[in-house]
């Protein structure tokens, strides 16, 4: 269970780093490639493909001064749940709730809701 979340950890981090640094293909990692997203955004609704975030990724480019707090709320055998509050990620801050699912023995992010 430990190693779990550690693995779970490590899958987050990928898509904290890739925001930071302002990689897209490093934030991929993290995702399984049919992976969703929904939220409000500037008051719109963002909802679908992950393929959203990725393009915010490589439009904004990197922001080494964000902050953020990664939590491992809740892992059931194959079934997690994380939380990422990320603050100042050019200027906006965002609480994110990623859903994670172990499919081959690896950890993937599958669904992430957000709050700004």
């Amino acid at each position: 269970m430990v190693k779990d979340y550690q693995e779970i950890k490590d899958v987050v981090m990928q898509y904290v780093n890739g925001c930071t640094t302002g990689d897209v293909e490093l934030t991929k990692k993290a995702f399984n490639k049919g992976a969703i997203m929904y939220g409000y955004l500037n008051g719109e609704l963002c909802a679908g493909s992950i393929d959203a975030l990725y393009a915010a990724i490589a439009q904004l480019g990197p922001d080494p001064k964000t902050k953020y707090e990664v939590d491992v709320m809740e892992v059931v055998g194959t079934a997690a749940t994380v939380r990422v509050v990320l603050e100042d990620w050019h200027g906006l801050g965002f609480t994110d709730f990623h859903s994670l699912v172990k499919m081959d023995g690896k950890w993937q992010i599958v669904a992430k809701v957000f709050h700004q």
